[in-house]
């Protein structure tokens, strides 16, 4: 198992997770990849039997995604998030109250997820054009912020929260949550 010394050294080394998000700056190509990237992950839910075969859907649908990126590339940019230190986002949480009127923010999050995220992708996002990194300054974040559609700031946001809080089980406990405050004239009756 080895002493606490040796698997700090390791985790150190290690290092800080990371994740690399792809956003378009034009709201009808990230539409379309949007679309095509939730297709892939129906697809990559069903058995797998055979689906990376050249002729599946699944195979058809990469081959897609990948068209439209080689075809748009000169609005796609890419933004690698890394972890924060834990007592950086704990400060961004606690300083960032929960929304009154945001049901998930109050019951599952605490802290005002939008707000949260954003800081956060500020603070711990960088942009990669050619192989190197280099952080934004404020006003280049709030131009991009601007012309980012929704699954665009939906993506920062997720690949932000993952990193920080981790794959946890929020997003279950969101999901039972909205169910619980869902008026019963609002839900779909069988």
């Amino acid at each position: 198992m080895g002493t606490f010394n040796e698997k700090l050294a390791a985790a150190k080394e290690k290092g800080r997770p990371s994740k690399t998000v792809t956003v378009s700056l034009d709201a009808e190509v990230s539409g379309r990849l949007a679309e095509l990237e939730a297709q892939v992950e129906v697809e990559k839910r069903k058995p797998d039997d055979g689906r990376l075969a050249k002729s599946s859907p699944l195979a058809k649908l990469l081959k897609q995604v990948d068209d439209v990126k080689a075809e748009f590339a000169e609005t796609l940019v890419d933004l690698k998030f890394t972890r924060m230190l834990g007592s950086a986002w704990l400060d961004l949480t606690t300083t960032n109250p929960p929304r009154p009127d945001s049901i998930s923010d109050r019951m599952v999050f605490g802290y005002d997820f939008h707000a949260v995220t954003r800081a956060a992708a500020l603070q711990s996002g960088v942009l990669v054009e050619g192989g190197e990194e280099r952080e934004l300054a404020a006003e280049e974040w709030d131009d991009l912020f601007n012309l980012l559609s929704g699954g665009d700031h939906e993506q920062i946001a997720n690949a932000v929260y993952a990193l920080n809080e981790g794959e946890s089980n929020r997003a279950v406990e969101l999901g039972k949550a909205l169910r619980a405050v869902t008026p019963a004239s609002e839900k779909k009756s069988d």
